[in-house]
């Protein structure tokens, strides 16, 4: 007798939402958002079909951290929305024309 199952666990999300920041000439702006996350612990098994180290079952006790619908918990994703004067060398590449309709970068 052989006896096959099988089980696949799927959840999509979707969220829209707007936000808006003012910028002044002479300064930049950006909005972050923080994901609600959530941990599920659990033992996960592993098949083989051939024997691996004499084993064709594995498990493995973990725990995996993973995106989260707003609301889990109670928790809610934390949007900032925020504004800074702009460098000197942010200044000098506008002045330029070169970065015209591009996205900056600047890592912390």
């Amino acid at each position: 007798m052989t006896a096959t199952y099988n089980h696949t666990w799927q959840s999509s999300h979707t969220e829209t939402s707007s936000f808006t920041v003012s910028v002044q000439p002479g300064e930049v702006g950006w909005i972050s958002r923080v994901q609600v996350m959530r941990q599920i612990t659990g033992i996960w098994q592993t098949h083989y079909d051939d024997p691996e180290w004499g084993h064709c079952y594995w498990f493995v006790p973990d725990a995996i951290t993973g995106p989260a619908p707003n609301g889990t918990d109670g928790r809610h994703s934390a949007v900032v929305v925020e504004s800074r004067k702009m460098t000197a060398a942010e200044k000098e590449l506008c002045s330029t024309g070169s970065t015209q309709h591009k996205v900056f970068t600047r890592s912390r």
